[in-house]
């Protein structure tokens, strides 16, 4: 695991390395034009921002493997973890030409005071949505929306939706999708970035929370 570990993340880390050191110097050589700087500066922090998603993952993963994720049970508000991720994910999917729609017809459910970790709900949440854009064309639409199935106990159920036009899993790779570093195919590493890690991450934080709720 910690060969692949190492092999996987060299690869994933080396990539936006190299596409700053580029745009830097891309930058030193049209010093006096400042759209190609803006253009430039833009093109390095996307970069940037990468490599932080690949710094969170790698730490995300290594805390709960090891049990030092913290689970905190606190008073939230579901309307509002949703509305926010709605505002997030509809800017970052209108940026790649995509349509994001809440699905409010089939979208049903009564309670909104929950007492739960909407840290861990909001990281399963956008690593589902973000792997529904980057597999997604320009041209077509995701749509999310979430039921609440039951009721019992004080406890509430919620399922959430998430529904897009992507290149989809074949059914032997969905026994693997929850596996680390796991990808449909090799050639996926280049077409799309990632660690392979959002997924397991996702599942992990799924069966903390039910085991803890």
């Amino acid at each position: 695991m910690k060969t692949r570990f190492l092999a996987t993340m060299s690869h994933d880390i080396r990539t936006p390395l190299n596409g700053i050191i580029g745009m830097v110097n891309m930058g030193n050589q049209y010093a006096d034009d400042p759209q190609m700087q803006q253009k430039i500066r833009e093109k390095a922090m996307e970069a940037l921002k990468y490599l932080v998603s690949l710094v969170n993952d790698v730490l995300d993963m290594n805390k709960l493997q090891s049990g030092e994720l913290k689970d905190q049970q606190i008073l939230f508000d579901l309307t509002m973890v949703l509305r926010e991720l709605n505002q997030i994910y509809d800017e970052r999917a209108a940026k790649k030409g995509i349509r994001y729609e809440v699905d409010w017809k089939n979208s049903t459910y009564s309670h909104s005071a929950l007492i739960g970790n909407p840290v861990y709900l909001g990281r399963i949440l956008s690593n589902v949505m973000d792997n529904a854009i980057k597999f997604s064309q320009a041209g077509s639409v995701i749509t999310v929306w979430v039921k609440e199935e039951t009721l019992d106990d004080g406890r509430a159920f919620f399922t959430f939706y998430c529904k897009d036009q992507g290149v989809g899993m074949s059914e032997d790779f969905i026994a693997h999708a929850f596996d680390m570093f796991s990808q449909e195919s090799k050639t996926s590493r280049s077409r799309y970035e990632g660690t392979g890690l959002g997924l397991a991450i996702t599942k992990q934080l799924v069966d903390r929370m039910e085991v803890l709720n």
